[in-house]
C-alpha cells in the first residue's frame, strides 16, 4: 500500500512538473540545416518549437551572419511551429557562432552552426544564379539603338541569389522591383545585346538538380515603336498619314452638313472626329536636357547608365514614370531625372 501510494505521487509530481513547465529543454531544436551550401547560395535553416509555443518567440543569431529577411517563414502542424530564416554566404565556411532564443521569460542557446561551403565547377555562360526551379515569366525584346536591342526579363525562382544575375555577354545590364517573399524571389532583368544576336542563353546552377540549366531566350523585335511607348516619327508611316487625312476630311464633312442641314447630330460626330484627331495626332511635348547629364536604361537611380549627355539638347518626351523622363538621344532611348531638365 505504501508503494502504491508512493508510486502515485511521484507520478503526480512528474505530470504536475510537465503542466507547470511550459517549455523544456528539447522543446527548441534545430529542424533542417543543410549538409553543404554553394558560394553565393540563398539557403534556409529552420528551428522546430514545440507546446504551441507562441508568436513572440524571437532568434538572435550570433556573429556577423544575418538572415535575408528578418522575418522567418512560420508553418504551424498541430502543437510544432517550423520557423525558417534564408541565409546567403560566400565563404569557405558558413559559421553562426550560437543562436540565442528567446520567449515570454525563457531563454535557450542553441550550439553553433558550420556547414560547409563548395565552390561551383566552371561554366562559361553561366549567370552568376543558383536557385531551384528559376523561370522566366515573361520578357520584351525592344529596339534600344541602331546596333543593339534591349531585352527585358521577369524572372522568378526559389532560394535563389537573383540579385546576383548576369548575361557574360550583354553590354550593359539593370536591375528593377527585386522582391522577396520567403524562399521566392522575383527580378527584372535589363540587358542590351547586339542586335545581330538571335537568342539569349541564361545559364543557372538548379540545387535540387545540381547542375546547370540553359534557359534559351529568343530575341526578335516585334514592333519597335512599342519598345518606344510611342511613335518615334508618325509623319513617316504613310497608313498613319492617311488615317490622319481621313479623320480631318470627316470632321470638315461633318461641320458642312450641321451648317446645311442645321442637324446637331452632325456637329456631334464632328466634335468626337476632332477629339480622336487631337488625342492621337497632337505633337508630342519638347524637353529640354542639361549638359552632362545621365541616360539611365531604364527608370531607377541604381539603374546601369548608357551615357552621358554631351551638350544641351532639346527632345521629344515619349514618357514619364515617377522622378524619370524617357527621350531619345542620338538614336538611343532611355530615361533622365527630373531635375536634370533645364528650364527652356
Amino acid at each position: 500500500m505504501k508503494f502504491i501510494k508512493s508510486s502515485t505521487l511521484l507520478l503526480l509530481t512528474l505530470i504536475f512538473s510537465f503542466v507547470i513547465t511550459p517549455l523544456g529543454a528539447s522543446d527548441v531544436e534545430y529542424s533542417y540545416v543543410p549538409k553543404k551550401v554553394y558560394e553565393k547560395q540563398v539557403f534556409p535553416i529552420s528551428f522546430l518549437a514545440t507546446n504551441n509555443l507562441s508568436k513572440k518567440i524571437h532568434f538572435t543569431f550570433s556573429g556577423d551572419k544575418k538572415p535575408v529577411l528578418e522575418k522567418p517563414v512560420i508553418i504551424r502542424n498541430g502543437k510544432n511551429t517550423f520557423f525558417t530564416f534564408y541565409f546567403k554566404t560566400t565563404e569557405k565556411t558558413f559559421k553562426i557562432p550560437s543562436v540565442i532564443v528567446k520567449w515570454k521569460y525563457q531563454e535557450r542557446k542553441l550550439s553553433a552552426l558550420n556547414i560547409p561551403v563548395k565552390k561551383l565547377p566552371k561554366e562559361k555562360n553561366f549567370s552568376g544564379v543558383i536557385a531551384s526551379g528559376l523561370k522566366i515569366k515573361n520578357y520584351q525584346v525592344s529596339t534600344f539603338d541602331e546596333e543593339n536591342n534591349l531585352i527585358t526579363l521577369v524572372i522568378e525562382a526559389h532560394d535563389a541569389n537573383l540579385e546576383d544575375i548576369f548575361i557574360p555577354t550583354a553590354i550593359k545590364d539593370g536591375k528593377e522591383n527585386k522582391k522577396r517573399d520567403g524562399s521566392r524571389m522575383g527580378i527584372h532583368y535589363y540587358i542590351v545585346l547586339p542586335a545581330t544576336d538571335t537568342s539569349v542563353t541564361l545559364t543557372y546552377f538548379d540545387t535540387i538538380k545540381e547542375t546547370f540549366v540553359d534557359k534559351i531566350i529568343p530575341i526578335q523585335v516585334q514592333d519597335a515603336s512599342v519598345a518606344a511607348q510611342t511613335d518615334l516619327n508618325p509623319k513617316d508611316d504613310s497608313f498613319e498619314a492617311l488615317k490622319k487625312y481621313i479623320l480631318i476630311t470627316l470632321s470638315i464633312i461633318f461641320v458642312a452638313l450641321f451648317l446645311w442641314k442645321r442637324d446637331f447630330f452632325y456637329l456631334i460626330l464632328a466634335v468626337i472626329s476632332a477629339t480622336v484627331l487631337l488625342t492621337f495626332y497632337t505633337a508630342l511635348a519638347k524637353v529640354c536636357v542639361k549638359e552632362g547629364v545621365a541616360l539611365y536604361i531604364i527608370p531607377t537611380a541604381n539603374s546601369t547608365i548608357s551615357f552621358y549627355i554631351d551638350t544641351k539638347y532639346k527632345t521629344t518626351k515619349l514618357a514619364e514614370r515617377g522622378d524619370f523622363v524617357k527621350i531619345e538621344y542620338k538614336h538611343s532611348i532611355g530615361w533622365i531625372k527630373h531635375e536634370d531638365l533645364c528650364n527652356n
